[in-house]
Formats: C-alpha cells, structure tokens, sequence
C-alpha cells in the first residue's frame, strides 16, 4: 500500500515536559497535546541530548550527538564562530529528495547573527515570518507563524506535505495576547494553590517549580513593568510561562482544525517536541536555558496518527533529540540515506525494540550521562555533579564527594563515550568555548 501520509513537525521552544498537563503537571496547560497524548504515544522519558537552541536542532536535523556534529553553542549573538559544514546531510534533504512531498518550514532560526543553514536546507518552502534579514529571533509570537501557516495549507491541501513548524513560545521575552498572559495566579507566600510533594531525599518540592524554597513571587516583581521599546509585554513569571504554553497549546488546535476543515487530517501524523526546557531560577540562579539539569533537559515528544500508532502508549526507556529524524523518515516511509545516531521510534512502540536504561547528553562546557537513575554532569570549568534521580528529583543534592566509586564508573563511562564518537579528531567543544570566549573578551562558562 502506497504511503500518502503528511507530516506536521511542531517544535516548541523552551518548553518543559513537567510543565504540561500531558506529563502530569497539575494545571492544566496543554488541553490540545493533552487530546493527541491520549490517542497518540507519549514519551515518559524523552531528553533533550543537545542544549541549547544551536545544538539541540542541529542534533534533530542530523540524528547526530552534538559531539559528531561540531556543534555545542548557540551563536546568536557572534557571527562566523561556528559554521555547519555544506557535506554534512540533514534529514530534511532525504525526505526531499525522495520525491512525492512537498517541504515547507515556518520558521527563522536563519535570523541568528551567525547563519544557521543547516535548518533552511531540505525545504521546497522556507517562510521566514520576520520577513526581514536582521537578527530577530525569539521575540516572534507564535500568532504570527500561523498568520502564514494557516492559508498556506489551504492552498497546498491536494499536496503531500512534510512541514517543520517552529514555534518560540514559550520562550521569554513573554509576549503572548493579553487574554493568555494570566489564566494561572499563583499568590505569593501560599502554597495551598499549588502541589506539594516530599521527595525521599527529605525536602518539599512542586513538581516544575522546584524545592518550596525555590517558590517565587509568581505574579513577578510589584514594580514590574516593559523597559521601553522591549517585546515583553508581561512579567517573568511561572505564571507567564504557564500562559505561553497554553497559548502555544492554543496555536497546535489552530493548525489541527485547519488540517481538519482542508479534509487532510485523516492523513496527516502530528509530532510535536521541543529543544530545551528553562530552569525557571531552580538552578544556577538562572532563569534561562543553561546547564544539563532535568529543569533544561526534560522536554516533551508525543507522536499522533491514529492507525499507524497506538492509543495512549506510553513507551519505558530514554528517547532524544536524535530519534525524530529517523521516526518521521520512518513514518514517511522513507529509508535514512546516511548514518544516524538516533533511531526510528515506531520499533520500541510496536514493542519489538529493547529500551535504552542510559542516555548522554550536552552543551558548551559540559557532558552528562544517566544511568540507574542517577547523573552525573562533567564541567569543564566548574565542579562536577551527580545526582540521585530518584529521591532527589530537583537535583539538589550534589553527591559527589559521598559517592566517589560511583563517580568514577560513571565518569568512566562518559569518557568511553567521548573517546568513541571522538576518535582522532580534536574536541570541538574546547575549541569553540575558547574561540568565543576570546571574542566576547572574558570567560564563559554557561551558554
């Protein structure tokens, strides 16, 4: 039987599995991705193996660790510190030259000051909703990708498609329509509105918030307001974030009813995912995407086409970034034309795949690896960490000094695996730390 399915590929920015009701999460943030989970697979364990935006599309792109690809940073603020070399394939490539889809990407990931080609590569269509050349990256709202979008496919509905759409919300600066901006309201002080757990390790934490001493002022600072001409138009705050992502939720039903009234949803298989996640001050005393926490690299990867995949499936073992290449090649009906990584997904959900029990994972000036269900994070340029996974969930207990024999296998472990996909060839994460920190004229230990 001939294979006429589309594809359309959300991926969402910054988004956290934990904060999606999805996942568990105790408001109700994503009623649509909710619905697709239900009658769709949702992945427990689904890592971002790339943080952040740079490395974590380039290792969906490719289906290759950041290590294989040279690409540990994301340089949106330095042009020609990093480049993507032209041989290196992306999968995009192969679901065009395959022949019989049309490829379209509502995106601009191309508006980094440094050009980030490889994500332009593959499409037939590559709809930049800034329309301008300029270095405007994450202050577009969500709306204005579906602006396009949506007329778009209605135009193309006789067509097969494969569409890579990247939304980047939720993303700060929080700019989303008023209406979205506060459906959550957390008081200050209260803890009565929001779930409390005890983790074995002795602390209380909300899931997604972090320990309850971490719990911040959620309607943001009392003074707050937009600096002048800046694109925020709300506080940072989880509240905030919370309504980006229902907002986002909000942009996925709008496609689906689209696809749906074009009379192409019958056939159309939704994957939806996310680059990274936000430490939301649980680490780091950051708020953005830094470091190799779960805070950072917990994201979501749910897969929806009724018939093709089984209702409510919830697969064991760690998925990554490196998987979504070849599961949508593999839904596609499209063999990979180069070597992977990652793998197709649809063997582990048909049951006929054994799941992983480890997984690695990276970014500029760090390299984890999780095994057993504990972490332990490698730091160039800062102490090492490790983590009980199980009893302490916020990663907040660094056992590094108590658990010296597990370090050392772990750390072993890593080193393998550096030393493996590495071979002769230099590293280039030392490089490019390097290389930007003699631009910017000081030291860099997070990006």
């Amino acid at each position: 039987m001939k294979n006429e399915l589309n594809v359309v590929w959300f991926c969402l920015d910054t988004l956290r599995a934990d904060h999606l009701s999805a996942y568990g999460y105790f408001r109700k943030t994503s009623p649509t991705m909710d619905r697709l989970a239900q009658e769709g697979v949702l992945f427990p364990q689904s890592r971002a193996n790339a943080v952040a935006t740079g490395p974590g599309f380039t290792s969906m792109f490719t289906g290759r660790y950041a290590i294989n690809n040279e690409w540990h940073l994301t340089p949106h603020d330095v042009p020609d510190v990093i480049n993507f070399p032209d041989a290196e394939p992306v999968f995009t490539e192969t679901v065009w030259d395959h022949g019989g889809l049309t490829t379209a990407a509502f995106d601009n990931l191309f508006n980094f000051r440094s050009r980030m080609k490889q994500f332009v590569r593959g499409f037939e269509y590559y709809i930049n909703v800034t329309r301008t050349s300029r270095p405007v990256h994450h202050h577009v709202v969500g709306g204005a990708v579906n602006e396009r979008l949506l007329p778009w496919i209605r135009q193309h509905k006789d067509e097969r498609l494969f569409l890579f759409v990247h939304y980047w919300d939720p993303h700060t600066p929080y700019n989303q329509p008023d209406e979205f901006a506060r459906p959550f309201k957390h008081e200050r002080g209260r803890l009565d509105d929001l779930e409390v757990r005890e983790a074995p390790a002795g602390y209380r934490y909300v899931p997604g918030w972090g320990t309850v001493d971490q719990v911040p002022g959620a309607e943001g600072p009392v003074d707050w307001k937009p600096a002048p001409a800046s694109p925020s138009r709300h506080p940072t705050a989880i509240d905030t974030y919370d309504g980006e992502i229902l907002y986002t939720d909000h942009l996925i039903r709008q496609v689906i009813d689209q696809l749906d009234a074009c009379g192409i949803l019958d056939r159309t298989a939704i994957v939806i995912n996310a680059d990274h996640g936000e430490q939301l001050n649980q680490h780091l005393n950051l708020w953005g995407h830094a470091g190799l926490h779960d805070a950072n690299v917990f994201t979501p990867l749910i897969l929806w086409r009724p018939g093709l995949l089984p209702a409510g499936a919830r697969p064991a073992g760690y998925v990554h970034h490196l998987d979504v290449g070849p599961t949508i090649l593999d839904i596609l009906g499209i063999p990979p034309n180069y070597p992977m990584d990652g793998a197709s997904l649809l063997p582990l959900v048909r049951g006929e795949a054994a799941p992983r029990n480890h997984c690695f994972l990276e970014t500029l000036g760090m390299r984890a690896v999780v095994r057993d269900g504990w972490k332990y994070i490698w730091h160039m340029q800062a102490k090492d960490e490790l983590y009980d996974l199980n009893g302490d969930p916020m990663e907040v207990i660094n056992r590094l000094d108590e658990e010296p024999g597990r370090v050392a296998a772990l750390r072993a472990e890593l080193f393998e695996w550096v030393s493996t996909n590495l071979g002769k060839r230099p590293d280039a994460m030392a490089l490019q730390l390097a290389r930007i920190e003699a631009v910017r004229g000081k030291p860099t230990p997070y990006l």
